[in-house]
C-alpha cells in the first residue's frame, strides 16, 4: 500500500479522504488491489502487438512519397490553388448508424477528432521501458471496450452515450506515448505533475492514463461537485485517471473515468460518502474507507459489474424522473465529454487556455476492491430505443440545404473542415468563397496553400448518386493567421506540415539521445514545441523545448536520411536553411539542396521525417505556430 504524495486532512475540504501533498487536490488513497490480481504482474496484450518501426537506413535512391500515399487512412485534402483532390478514403456510402461506432473500430468519429472536450489516452512510461508498441492496439481494445460500457449503460435508460475520444482518422483512440522520470511515476500526485508540465492539463482534457508501473491497480481524480447545470466541475479538465500495468483493462479505465466524469457524489441515495456506491453489481460500488460499509446485492445479474449505476439512481441515468435524485443532482450521463444520441449534445466547448498545474480542488479515489471483469468486446449499438437521449435535429437528404460547416485546426495556409454525415449522400461538394474545389465522400477534408492572413468562406452542398447538388448549407468565415515572419528567439513554436496539418513531434516525448522526429496529429505538448537558434550565417538550429536537444541528421546528407535529437552542438548536421514560401518555410539542410519533408515510412501514428529532393510539395512546407 503506496502513500507516498498523500498526507492526512489538515482541513475539512478533503472531508473522509486523504490530501495530495502540496496540491488542493484530495484522494481517496490506494486500495488493496481485488483478491485474485497481483498488481506485481503484467495485464498480458488483448491485442496484436503493432508492426515494427521502420528501418531507418535511407534506401538507394529514395524519392518523395506521392500525396496520396501520405494521406492513406486519413482525412482527404483539397489544395485551395489547383482546386485539385490530393486524396479521399472516405466512402460513398451512407453515413453510420446514429451513435453506432465506426466499423472495427468501437468508437464514433465526431467532427476532427481533437476540437472540443475529449477524453485522451495516454501511455506514460519511464525511460528505458518503453512497451507501446507491444501494447498499442490493446490501450485502442481498452478504450473502445470503456466505450462499450458507458453505451450499453445507457441503453438501460434508453439512450446513447459514447465516450468523446480524442480519434485518429480510422476511428480508433488516439494514444500519446509519454515518458517521465523513475521518481515521478512512483505516486499519483508527481506523475500529474510530470505529465501537467509537459502540457498535460488542458481544461478540456480528460486524460486516460494506461501508466507502466506497478505501484496502484488504478486512481482517479474527481471533483465532488453535486451541482446539476453544466458549469459541474466534472464538465472541465485536467482531469487524471491512471491505470497501472497490472490492472490494465476496459474495466479499471472505466471505472477511474467514471470518477473525472463525477461519480459518486456524497449525497446520492447509495453513496459509500467516499466517492464510490454501495449497490452491487455496479462498476463504480464497492466497500471503501474509511467506513468500510457494508455492500448490498440489489442487482443480482454479476455481469452487471461491467455497467454503470444499478438502478440508475445515483450517478447515471439518459432519461431520469423528473424530481428524482438525478434530475436534480449531478448527472454523468450529462457530462459534455460524452457524446449522446446522434452525436447532439452535450456538445463540445471552444478549446481553452491551459491551466499551469493540475489545479482546482478535485478528490482522487482508488480503484473498487473487486475483481475486474473480463472486458466486453466492442459492438454496435444497442437495440434498445433511444428515447432518452436529446433528439437530433434531421439534416437535409439531397436537394436540401446542406450540412453546416465546422472549422477548426486554422494555420497560416491550411484548415480542417467538418461536418454531420447526410443520409444517402454519395459525396459533398466543398467550396470556398462560392467556388466549388472539389468533391469528397468523407465529412472531414483538410484545405491547403491557402493565403497567410485572408479571409476565406466556406460551404458544403450535397451530392447524390446521380451527380445532382443540392445548395449549399450556410457559409461559416474563417481568417488564416497572419504570416509570422521568420521564428524570433526564444518563442516556442509548433511545425504543422503544409499537406497533413501533423505537427513535427519528438517520438514519444523521449528525452533519449537519438529519439526520432516523426510528423504526428496535433496535440500542442511539449514534445511538439520547438525553438530556434541563430546557428550563424543564416542559419538555424530547432531545439525542442522538451528535451533541450537539437534535430540532427542521423547520417550522411543523402534523400531519405531521417532526423533525430541530440546534444545541441555547432555542427553541419544540425543547421538548417529557413526559405519562405507557399504561406510557410522549407527547411533545408545547410549545405545542400535537400529538404526536410514526411516520408511514407509509418511509424506508429505518424509519419517518420526526412530528407527529400525538393518538389514543391505540400508535405514539404511548414507553418510555424506561436505557442505558450
Amino acid at each position: 500500500m503506496v502513500y507516498a504524495g498523500l498526507s492526512l486532512p489538515t482541513s475539512d475540504r478533503c472531508g473522509n479522504m486523504l490530501e495530495v501533498t502540496g496540491s488542493t487536490q484530495c484522494s481517496h488513497g490506494p486500495d488493496a488491489p481485488p483478491k485474485d490480481v497481483d498488481i506485481h504482474k503484467d495485464a498480458p496484450p488483448v491485442a496484436t502487438p503493432a508492426a515494427q518501426a521502420p528501418a531507418l537506413t535511407p534506401a538507394a535512391g529514395a524519392q518523395p512519397p506521392a500525396a496520396a500515399d501520405l494521406l492513406k487512412g486519413g482525412a482527404p485534402v483539397l489544395d485551395a490553388t489547383q482546386k485539385a483532390l490530393l486524396g479521399d478514403s472516405g466512402t460513398a456510402a451512407a453515413p453510420q448508424e446514429a451513435g453506432a461506432p465506426a466499423a472495427g473500430s468501437g468508437l464514433v468519429c465526431e467532427g476532427d477528432g481533437s476540437s472540443g472536450n475529449r477524453v485522451q489516452v495516454v501511455y506514460v512510461h519511464t525511460p528505458g521501458n518503453d512497451r507501446f508498441a507491444q501494447y498499442l492496439p490493446s490501450f485502442k481494445k481498452w478504450a473502445a471496450d470503456v466505450d462499450v460500457i458507458y453505451n450499453a449503460s445507457a441503453a438501460e435508460t434508453g439512450g446513447v452515450r459514447h465516450v468523446r475520444f480524442v480519434t485518429e482518422p480510422d476511428c480508433t483512440a488516439s494514444v500519446l506515448n509519454v515518458q517521465i522520470s523513475d521518481a515521478e511515476i512512483q505516486d499519483f500526485n508527481a506523475s500529474n505533475r510530470a505529465l501537467a508540465a509537459q502540457g498535460f492539463n488542458r481544461k478540456d482534457r480528460k486524460y486516460m492514463m494506461f501508466t507502466d508501473a506497478k505501484v496502484y491497480c488504478g486512481i482517479g481524480t474527481f471533483a465532488g461537485d453535486e451541482r446539476s447545470g453544466q458549469d459541474n466541475l466534472s464538465n472541465f479538465g485536467p482531469s487524471y485517471g491512471r491505470t497501472d500495468s497490472g490492472c490494465w483493462s476496459g474495466t479499471t479505465a472505466a471505472h477511474e473515468l467514471g470518477h473525472n466524469l463525477g461519480a459518486v457524489s456524497n449525497s446520492a441515495p447509495n453513496s459509500s460518502k467516499a466517492g464510490h456506491c454501495t449497490d452491487e453489481w455496479d462498476i463504480m460500488c464497492y466497500s471503501d474507507a474509511p467506513y468500510y460499509p457494508q455492500m448490498r446485492t440489489v442487482c443480482p445479474d454479476r455481469a452487471h459489474d461491467d455497467r454503470l449505476d444499478c438502478n440508475h439512481d445515483d450517478y447515471y441515468n439518459t432519461n431520469p424522473a423528473p424530481g428524482s435524485y438525478l434530475a436534480t443532482h449531478w448527472n454523468v450521463a450529462n457530462n459534455r465529454f460524452l457524446i449522446a444520441g446522434n452525436g447532439t449534445g452535450p456538445n463540445p466547448t471552444p478549446t481553452p487556455t491551459a491551466t499551469p498545474t493540475p489545479t482546482g480542488s478535485p478528490t482522487a479515489t482508488g480503484t473498487p476492491t473487486r475483481t475486474p471483469s473480463p472486458s466486453p468486446t466492442p459492438t454496435g449499438s444497442p437495440t434498445a430505443t433511444p428515447t432518452g437521449s436529446p433528439s437530433p435535429t434531421a439534416t437535409p437528404t439531397t436537394g436540401g440545404t446542406g450540412p453546416e460547416v465546422t472549422v477548426s485546426q486554422i494555420t497560416q495556409n491550411s484548415v480542417v473542415l467538418s461536418w454531420t454525415a447526410v443520409p444517402a449522400a454519395a459525396g459533398y461538394d466543398v467550396q470556398l468563397n462560392g467556388q466549388t474545389i472539389g468533391t469528397v465522400r468523407s465529412t472531414v477534408v483538410g484545405v491547403v496553400r491557402l493565403a497567410p492572413g485572408t479571409g476565406y468562406t466556406v460551404a458544403v452542398a450535397v451530392r447524390d448518386a446521380a451527380g445532382k447538388v443540392g445548395k449549399p448549407g450556410r457559409q461559416a468565415g474563417f481568417h488564416t493567421l497572419a504570416d509570422g515572419g521568420r521564428p524570433q528567439p526564444g518563442t516556442h513554436y509548433t511545425m504543422v506540415n503544409g499537406l497533413t496539418g501533423q505537427a513535427a513531434d519528438l517520438w514519444g516525448s523521449s528525452m533519449n539521445d537519438g529519439t526520432v522526429a516523426i510528423g504526428y496529429q496535433r496535440t500542442g505538448y511539449a514534445n511538439q514545441k520547438w525553438l530556434f537558434e541563430d546557428a550563424g550565417n543564416g542559419a538555424v538550429r530547432i531545439k525542442s523545448a522538451r528535451s533541450g536537444k537539437c534535430l540532427q541528421l542521423g547520417g550522411t546528407p543523402v534523400a531519405g536520411q531521417y532526423v533525430a535529437q541530440q546534444p545541441c552542438a555547432d555542427a553541419a548536421a544540425q543547421k538548417w536553411q529557413l526559405t519562405p514560401g507557399d504561406g510557410g518555410f522549407t527547411l533545408t539542410a545547410d549545405g545542400s539542396t535537400l529538404v526536410l519533408g514526411l516520408s511514407d515510412r509509418w511509424y506508429y501514428g505518424g509519419w517518420l521525417l526526412e530528407l527529400q529532393q525538393p518538389n514543391g510539395r505540400p508535405y514539404q512546407s511548414w507553418s510555424l505556430l506561436k505557442t505558450s
